[in-house]
């Protein structure tokens, strides 16, 4: 790999669609949080005895959420896309493999138990795996079959 260009090895439109995936899980992620930090202590909601601790405790919340779903949407993406141009094929098994990888790497190494992590990896591949049966498609993908 001496004089070799890093860039060569490096497939830009790849980073470019985990840049994008990344952006919109930290937006989902922090609103999800969001949500869930405002709903999970219900009684506390009318309480403003301590709040820059329950400000800190919701901003955790939310920093946690729009990490997971960031890491989780940017690996999906990079694995699947990469599966994709070394494959050849565009088809179910592409998700399936991804969505099975980035859940169990992502959400097993978050709460660090094998269960969870092949529990977590089978529910997003098989969230994939019916999604690309079904035939739905993201935008950008309806994009590219009208042109």
């Amino acid at each position: 790999m001496v004089g070799s260009n890093l860039r060569d090895l490096v497939d830009e439109e790849i980073v470019t669609k985990m840049s994008k995936v990344a952006g919109i899980g930290l937006v989902s992620g922090s609103v999800w949080g969001a949500l869930v930090s405002a709903l999970h202590d219900v009684s506390q909601v009318g309480n403003f005895k301590h709040p820059v601790p329950d400000l800190f405790r919701a901003g955790k919340v939310c920093g946690n959420y729009a990490a997971s779903f960031a890491v989780l949407g940017a690996t999906y993406v990079g694995i699947e896309q990469a599966l994709e141009k070394y494959r050849g094929k565009k088809d179910f098994v592409n998700g399936a493999v991804a969505g099975f990888a980035s859940g169990a790497a992502v959400m097993g190494y978050r709460v660090g138990s094998s269960r969870t992590a092949f529990l977590s990896g089978s529910a997003i591949a098989l969230t994939s795996v019916l999604l690309d049966v079904t035939g739905m498609k993201t935008t950008d993908e309806e994009e590219k079959d009208h042109h």
